[in-house]
């Protein structure tokens, strides 16, 4: 087999593209991702090559020849030619590499942690709300490792900071996720206008395993723990609607008799933030 490198541009990628004799159903949440990070310029060489058989036929790198056509610019590929036909078989049978994973390579301690407090504050900003998973939607909004490296590389010091005190929370108990309780902790600090001393009480009753001095955080764990208790857990939305209305509680100095939330009756909550009301 040969390896080149070669500049591909999007009248080229077509030529290539004709080439190949078939291929799985192309994704174009991953072209537009694709995309998305050749137009911004970030577009490494990682010896992942586009690789053509013996016969002249594309076997792999139809989603980034696609990509190549929708930026509409030239971008450089490491290329294959030469390869066994039947080798196409042995491609993409193993797993992404998460961002936990890459961050563990760069060295971060608490690399998963990181990892997930990056995702779900990047989810608060854009979409006010957590979910079940705090990954990015799909679709046009869908984030490559490469965009969410660079939002921990724009504040590593204060994501690592978060994630050892949210390890420090979890070693009493696990009462919420990391995800979740480094996601709030960073968005609120860092985006909503709260110190730290203003948010870490908060956080600090509701992984207390005793009653405080904050009585919402306490509702608010004893919620979740019947829940538990029971069999069951708190459905995502509802976990959510009960976590923003304990916060909006105690960043106004309100102490409810009950918390609750009515989906039938109420809109999905957002977290209090002293920006907004400014």
């Amino acid at each position: 087999m040969n390896y080149f490198t070669e500049d591909i541009n999007p009248e080229k990628a077509r030529r290539y593209l004709c080439t190949s004799s078939g291929n799985r159903n192309i994704s174009r949440p991953v072209v537009s991702s694709y995309a998305k990070t050749m137009k911004k310029g970030d577009w490494l060489l990682n010896g992942v090559c586009i690789i053509f058989d013996r016969d002249g036929h594309l076997i792999d790198g139809h989603h980034r020849l696609h990509a190549v056509i929708e930026a509409g610019i030239p971008v450089r590929f490491d290329v294959c030619r030469g390869a066994d036909p039947e080798a196409f078989t042995t491609y993409d049978c193993g797993r992404h590499r998460t961002l936990g994973q890459l961050l563990s390579i760069q060295g971060t301690k608490h690399y998963n942690m990181v990892g997930s407090i990056v995702m779900a504050n990047d989810a608060l900003i854009r979409y006010k709300r957590l979910g079940a998973n705090n990954a990015a939607r799909v679709g046009k909004n869908k984030m490559s490792n490469a965009d969410r490296y660079e939002l921990y590389r724009k504040d590593p010091e204060g994501f690592d900071a978060v994630a050892v005190i949210i390890t420090r929370l979890q070693s009493r108990c696990r009462i919420m996720t990391a995800s979740w309780a480094g996601g709030i902790y960073y968005y609120l600090t860092h985006t909503g206008g709260y110190t730290d001393a203003e948010v870490l009480p908060f956080l600090d009753a509701v992984f207390s395993v005793d009653s405080t001095s904050i009585p919402v955080a306490d509702m608010l764990r004893k919620a979740i723990t019947k829940a538990a208790i029971s069999g069951r857990k708190l459905q995502t939305e509802l976990l959510w609607a009960l976590t923003a209305k304990a916060w909006n509680y105690y960043a106004s100095g309100v102490t409810p008799k009950i918390l609750r939330w009515s989906g039938s009756k109420e809109a999905i909550p957002v977290l209090k933030t002293k920006i907004e009301n400014q």
